[in-house]
């Protein structure tokens, strides 16, 4: 039995606004497996960035951890994520630009990174280095280049090759491929299960696109509102979607099947609720379409370890 790398009990996120208390991760309860891709997938505003950034204690106030433990390797962590920040837990941000600085070289950068978390010499920094670039397919001879050297492409293998240089044992992915095209985002994807299927590493890939999630993931997390509306294997979520959003989802992802050609895609109706303007009972219920009284009124929790919707019942 795989053992258990990251499990979150019950996390909560929140904002104080003169509005009053915004939050934006409600009850999340999910666990990571040891050498496993987990995709969290949901539209903006689901709660799937403040998940991980909670996690490694990014949450800048107003917001904070509210409530929830955060546990890694059997060890609760929450009251001093710094600690696991990037040596035991590492991120891929969206845009490289952001986490890569334009006036240090790009081995600057790695070495630095690799100093203040391993315990190596210089020469041995300098070495690991050279061989983090030549892993995510990067001329080491380019250590000494900066970053806008590089394309937009080249500058995300850099921050994989960043994240991954302490070794870590989780790594936090969001959004990494949204700026890329397809053919560079494939790469991308690519490398970071090669590396990580050698490594033995294990991956949060936080994105929107349920094509990313498809082609990478051993497990789906699907979040709605901060909740978590439905878990499962990338198979059994992708075959037989439970909860109506993930099955909306899934209706508005484009295919090139044949019978597909010519046909208008399934859009969801409606839009993401603000957090200061929630609705009573399932968040989803607004823009449901098999929405009925209960939903309106009570909040359903996760079923059948599966999905929070009414309609788990009274399938079973």
């Amino acid at each position: 039995m795989t053992e258990t790398l990251l499990e979150l009990k019950g996390l909560e996120v929140t904002f104080k606004t003169r509005r009053g208390t915004l939050k934006a991760v409600d009850d999340l309860s999910l666990s990571i497996k040891k050498g496993e891709i987990l995709g969290i997938v949901g539209e903006s505003g689901a709660g799937k960035s403040m998940t991980g950034a909670a996690i490694i204690g990014l949450i800048d106030p107003p917001g904070r951890v509210s409530a929830g433990e955060v546990w890694f390797e059997q060890e609760r962590v929450d009251a001093h994520p710094e600690r696991l920040r990037g040596r035991q837990i590492s991120m891929v941000f969206q845009d490289p630009l952001t986490s890569l600085n334009p006036l240090r070289t790009v081995g600057d950068q790695l070495i630095e990174t690799i100093l203040v978390h391993m315990n190596v010499s210089k020469s041995e920094a300098v070495q690991r280095a050279r061989d983090g670039l030549a892993e995510v397919g990067i001329d080491p001879d380019r250590l000494n280049a900066y970053p806008h050297a590089f394309s937009g492409g080249m500058r995300q293998r850099v921050v994989v090759a960043l994240a991954l240089a302490t070794e870590p044992k989780l790594v936090i992915a969001d959004e990494p491929t949204t700026a890329l095209d397809v053919s560079v985002q494939a790469q991308v994807l690519d490398l970071l299960k090669k590396l990580c299927r050698e490594r033995g590493t294990s991956v949060m890939l936080i994105t929107h696109d349920m094509g990313v999630i498809a082609q990478t993931s051993d497990r789906i997390a699907v979040m709605y509102a901060g909740r978590l509306a439905e878990i499962g294997s990338t198979r059994e979520v992708l075959t037989n979607p439970q909860h109506p959003y993930t099955q909306g989802l899934m209706a508005s992802t484009p295919s090139v099947d044949a019978k597909s050609f010519g046909k208008t895609l399934f859009q969801i109706p409606g839009s993401m609720p603000k957090l200061d303007a929630l609705p009573n009972g399932c968040a989803f219920n607004p823009r449901c379409n098999q929405v009925h009284e209960r939903c309106r009124t009570e909040r359903p929790p996760l079923m059948s370890d599966r999905a929070a919707c009414w309609l788990m019942e009274t399938a079973s």
